[in-house]
């Protein structure tokens, strides 16, 4: 996907969007259910580095901020790793909500020739490190953030994409 088009990116946010971590959905995983892809990504770092106490208190938790907070608390917490396995942690959580969820997946389908981008002003990690309203966000180049979030989404789209119409055939 080349450079500044805007009509080629799709700018996401707010818990609303289907597309946000935020989001409520149910995903099951080996027999464990979640209410958010935020959900699955704490509980699957908590495990990752053996805080199975935390793991429990992220399943409890009643909202994704919840989570997200509870996350934090997470002990022995080592960067280089969280390094290596974050995406695909996301990404599994990202395609099983897509999958498991017909809804979210006709949502996220409409938009799989567009790049996701994920419109956090203060997340440079998982967005752009720029909101939607931002004139800046329309350029790549002036992206202070990684976009993981937005780069997973689109590459999940395209895998859904394209398992469906294998099935077709």
């Amino acid at each position: 996907m080349e450079g500044n088009d805007p009509n080629q990116f799709h700018f996401f946010y707010a818990t609303a969007s289907p597309f946000s971590n935020f989001h409520p959905c149910s995903i099951t995983d080996e027999d464990v259910t979640f209410h958010s892809s935020e959900q699955y990504m704490m509980y699957h770092k908590a495990r990752l580095f053996g805080n199975e106490n935390i793991a429990r208190k992220i399943l409890g938790a009643a909202t994704p901020g919840k989570c997200k907070a509870l996350g934090r608390e997470v002990k022995n917490f080592d960067q280089r790793k969280w390094h290596e396995h974050r995406t695909r942690i996301v990404s599994n959580a990202v395609y099983l909500k897509f999958t498991q969820n017909e809804q979210l997946k006709r949502a996220l389908l409409k938009y799989r020739n567009s790049l996701f981008v994920e419109a956090a002003g203060r997340d440079c990690i998982w967005g752009v490190g720029l909101c939607e309203n931002d004139p800046m966000i329309k350029a790549r180049i002036n992206w202070r953030g990684l976009n993981l979030l937005g780069y997973i989404l689109t590459d999940i789209a395209h895998r859904i994409y394209n398992e469906d119409n294998k099935s077709l055939k």
